[in-house]
C-alpha cells in the first residue's frame, strides 16, 4: 500500500478546553481529500511510531484536528505554533454513511469525527437528499467540552452536571432517539458508550455505525495492533480498525468477546 505523505504548515494551534487543542493545517487543496471518520498519522520527532489523530474538519485547504494531551507525543504537538510544519500520512480508514434522519453521538474527543460528519452534511454520500442531522454529546465535565464546537452541538450532558444535563449521554440517548426518530445513528467515543447506545439502536431496529478508537502502530493494517473481532457474514474474524474501519456496522462488532447484537 502506497502511503501519501504530506508536510503542512500550521495556521493555528489553540487550546479549546482542558488539555484539548485544535490544530489547523494548511493542506494542498484538491490533493489531500478526506471523509468523516478518517484519520491521519502525525510524525513525532525522536519517536518510532506516528500518532493517529481523527480529522475534525476539512474544507478547502484547511484540515482541522482535535486532540487531547495525554503523553509526550501530544504534548509536543500542543507546543507547536503558527508557521511550524507537521509531517503526516493519510488519510486512512473508511467513512460514515448518512441516511434521511441521522442522530450523531460523540463522547469526549470522540466528538471529532461526528462533528465532521455534521459539518460535511449531505455531501458525505451521493443520492441522499434532504438529510437531517442532530448532534448530541457527552463529556465528563464542562472543562472538557471543546469550546469551538459548542454552537454545533444540539444537546450536551456532563457527568458532573457542570454543563447541560447531568449524567452520561447514554442516559439521554434513548429518549432522544424516541423524540427524533432517526433511521441512522453514528457514534464515536469510549467503547462502553458505543456498546450501550448501539444496543438501544439495534433493539429498535435502527441502523447504527460505530467509529472504533484503538491504539494504532502502522495505520495500514500490517502490525495488527488495533485488531477487533467482527462477524463477517457469520464468520468471526479479526479486523484491523485502521484499515477495515474505523467505521463499522454496529451489528458486526464484538465487545469483550461477546457479540452485542
Amino acid at each position: 500500500m502506497v502511503q501519501k505523505q504530506f508536510k503542512a504548515r500550521i495556521k493555528h494551534n489553540r487550546r479549546t478546553g482542558k488539555d484539548l487543542y485544535i490544530m489547523d493545517l494548511q493542506t494542498p487543496d484538491g490533493i489531500f481529500v478526506s471523509k468523516p471518520g478518517q484519520f491521519i498519522s502525525v510524525l513525532i520527532p525522536n519517536k518510532t511510531l506516528r500518532r493517529p489523530l481523527s480529522i475534525m474538519s476539512h474544507t478547502g485547504d484547511s484540515l482541522q484536528l482535535l486532540y487531547k494531551v495525554r503523553g509526550e507525543g501530544t504534548k509536543y504537538l500542543s507546543e507547536l505554533t503558527e508557521g511550524d510544519t507537521v509531517d503526516f500520512t493519510g488519510p486512512f480508514g473508511n467513512s460514515f454513511e448518512l441516511k434521511t434522519r441521522n442522530l450523531l453521538i460523540g463522547a469526549g474527543v470522540g466528538i471529532a469525527p461526528v462533528y465532521y460528519l455534521k459539518s460535511a452534511g449531505t455531501g458525505v454520500n451521493e443520492g441522499v437528499n434532504n438529510s437531517e442531522t442532530r448532534l448530541i454529546a457527552g463529556f465528563k465535565t464542562k472543562d472538557e467540552i471543546p469550546a469551538d464546537l459548542l454552537p454545533s452541538i444540539d444537546f450536551i450532558s456532563t457527568d458532573d452536571g457542570s454543563y447541560g444535563k447531568q449524567g452520561s449521554i447514554v442516559d439521554y440517548a434513548k429518549s432522544y432517539i424516541e423524540e427524533f426518530k432517526p433511521d441512522n445513528i453514528c457514534i464515536c467515543g469510549p467503547v462502553i458508550v458505543m456498546k450501550l447506545i448501539s444496543q438501544i439502536a439495534l433493539e429498535k431496529n435502527i441502523d447504527c455505525q460505530v467509529s472504533m478508537e484503538r491504539m494504532m502502530g502502522c495505520s495500514i493494517g500490517a502490525c495488527r495492533g488495533c485488531v477487533i473481532k467482527i462477524n463477517d457474514n457469520g464468520t468471526i474474524k479479526n479486523a484491523a480498525v485502521c484499515k477495515e474501519g474505523t467505521v463499522f456496522d454496529a451489528r458486526k462488532v464484538f465487545y469483550g468477546g461477546h457479540e452485542h447484537a
